[in-house]
């Protein structure tokens, strides 16, 4: 894949920010397929140089001989930095000619890079539009084959289960995104009783060939397998048998 720092006009007609799903390519959306055909180039996210990107696994059939560029978003907690890596991806974006497509794994507007991407991109007034992609935590409740929710029932998302204690009680389903130390977490602030009040349902690469899903009580649940940042995790509170 080419890189170029491509710093100049605008010239850019229109961005994508395409959600190109879990992983399974038979869940690309039509449209998704249909924008990546037509638009003129791909540009990728990665965290570091040379390495492979998942998004782009999924598609790279779809877009054969077609130019793609790669953009570092590397995994920093600097922020400052961070704004200087965003800032350079959107000038290369921006000085990109025709239409180009954004791809991200999931969708754009959950936990997504394009979401840094779109700010800029909206600040120039350069046409963007949002793709959506099957995010993850619908695809993994379909690959535990539970329902996430149900009539009445209240769901939310943590990123990385912070603030879990405090939505534990409140909440009929609640999704962690990224699972690393969640068992170390549940089992710190849940006495044994308490645990059995709870299914978890866990996913770990999902749709990919190392697979891991894993579906029962806390106890049952073997935490150490599932800290890749592809994974996700569906609690459930124990209020019915049919679960």
């Amino acid at each position: 894949m080419e890189y170029s720092p491509g710093f100049g006009d605008v010239m850019v007609e229109k961005v994508y920010g395409v959600g190109v799903g879990p992983g399974d390519k038979e869940l690309l959306t039509l449209k998704a397929v249909k924008v990546l055909k037509k638009v003129d180039k791909i540009f990728i996210p990665v965290s570091k140089e040379g390495r492979s990107s998942l998004a782009y696994d999924i598609v790279k059939d779809i877009v054969e001989g077609k130019p793609v560029e790669e953009l570092l978003f590397p995994m920093i907690k600097n922020q400052e930095c961070l704004k200087i890596y965003h800032e350079r991806a959107f000038e290369n974006i921006k000085s990109a000619q025709g239409e180009v497509a954004v791809i991200t794994i999931g969708d754009p507007t959950l936990y997504s890079t394009f979401s840094y991407l779109w700010r800029l991109l909206k600040r120039d007034n350069i046409p963007v539009e949002i793709v959506n992609g099957i995010p993850s935590p619908f695809a993994c409740a379909g690959r535990l084959n539970i329902p996430l929710v149900e009539g009445r029932e209240k769901l939310v998302i943590l990123p990385r289960g912070e603030d879990l204690e405090r939505y534990l009680g409140l909440f009929d389903t609640i999704v962690v995104m990224k699972t690393k130390r969640l068992g170390e977490i549940l089992k710190r602030i849940l006495g044994k009783e308490e645990r059995d009040k709870y299914l978890v349902g866990v996913v770990s690469k999902g749709f990919w060939e190392d697979e891991n899903i894993q579906w029962g009580k806390i106890e049952e649940i073997d935490f150490e397998d599932i800290n890749h940042y592809l994974s996700l995790a569906i609690i459930k509170r124990v209020d019915r048998e049919d679960i």
